[in-house]
């Protein structure tokens, strides 16, 4: 091979790795969740959700939105756990209203714990806006940006819009990104009892 060609080549081959370097960066939250196994803790998600009057395939999907499925995840404002349960916000409402010690962060940490507060916290919402009917959206909405501001964003008619209302960004796709997941999730579940 001829040295103009050898340059040539390594030079398609910088740029065939840049791009590819590229792409890894720009889709890297997409291959991040084709790894997760998110059928891990079927059964506690499945037994909590039911305890609360939930839908295990919602339930489901906000857990891969906050944690995916990692029991030991945490966030930025201190969210611990499956559910990213924030110790001094449901973890301390649910112990106020059951009249009980409210966990610590480490109690948190254990799935059946963390998703018994996580489910009984979303259920809270469910009832509140059960009227509604995009009820599942309103609840979400305050499981990520609390009640004040689900309140805001509430549709003037009950079958409205609440996607669209929502002004936080984040919270905006947080909604967007488990209703979607929530109804894959329905999908599958529906075309394997066929």
């Amino acid at each position: 091979m001829n040295r103009k060609r050898l340059i040539l080549a390594l030079r398609w081959s910088g740029v065939a790795l840049l791009a590819l370097v590229l792409a890894v960066f720009w889709f890297r939250e997409e291959l991040r969740d084709f790894t997760v196994d998110d059928t891990r803790f079927a059964n506690e998600i499945q037994t909590a959700a039911r305890r609360h009057g939930l839908d295990p395939q919602l339930v489901r999907a906000v857990v891969f939105q906050e944690s995916r499925f990692d029991p030991f995840a945490r966030g930025r404002a201190g969210e611990v756990g499956l559910m990213q349960v924030l110790p001094s916000g449901a973890a301390a409402e649910w112990g106020r209203v059951k009249k009980r010690k409210a966990p610590d962060v480490n109690e948190l940490y254990d799935p059946a714990v963390n998703l018994d507060i996580g489910c009984w916290y979303l259920a809270c919402g469910m009832r509140k806006y059960a009227t509604y009917e995009k009820a599942a959206e309103l609840a979400l909405s305050r499981y990520n940006a609390g009640e004040s501001r689900s309140e805001k964003w509430k549709p003037e008619q009950k079958n409205g819009d609440v996607i669209g209302r929502i002004t936080i960004a984040s919270t905006k796709t947080y909604v967007a990104k488990i209703m979607e997941r929530y109804q894959e999730y329905k999908r599958y579940e529906r075309s394997r009892m066929r």
